[in-house]
């Protein structure tokens, strides 16, 4: 059973930005990239920083630390140090609002 929850409002978050938030002990961030929203892992798979520190680059989320880039869309790492990827949630907007799914 999955959980639909509310993170934030629509328009709350400008194209380019991003938001932290935080769910049962938990950071995801929800990015604008161009009108579209992506949910994923607040934490880089190289060294556990916050990607919360880092900035929007193209579709990607760049890691303020050693510089890794991952794909909002898929959470693939896209440039070393990293290998591994980050976990990506769906994200839905309904009436005005932006939810994520959890599982």
């Amino acid at each position: 059973m999955s959980n639909k929850i509310l993170v934030a409002d629509l328009g709350e978050i400008a194209p380019g930005k991003m938001k932290r938030v935080e769910i049962d002990g938990m950071r995801y961030l929800i990015a604008n990239l161009a009108g579209t929203h992506y949910a994923v892992d607040d934490l880089c798979s190289h060294e556990e920083v916050p990607l919360y520190l880092g900035c929007i680059q193209e579709d990607m989320i760049k890691c303020s630390l050693h510089g890794s880039r991952f794909s909002l869309k898929t959470g693939e790492p896209m440039e070393e140090p990293a290998t591994d990827p980050i976990a990506t949630y769906p994200v839905k907007e309904e009436a005005g609002k932006i939810y994520i799914i959890l599982d």
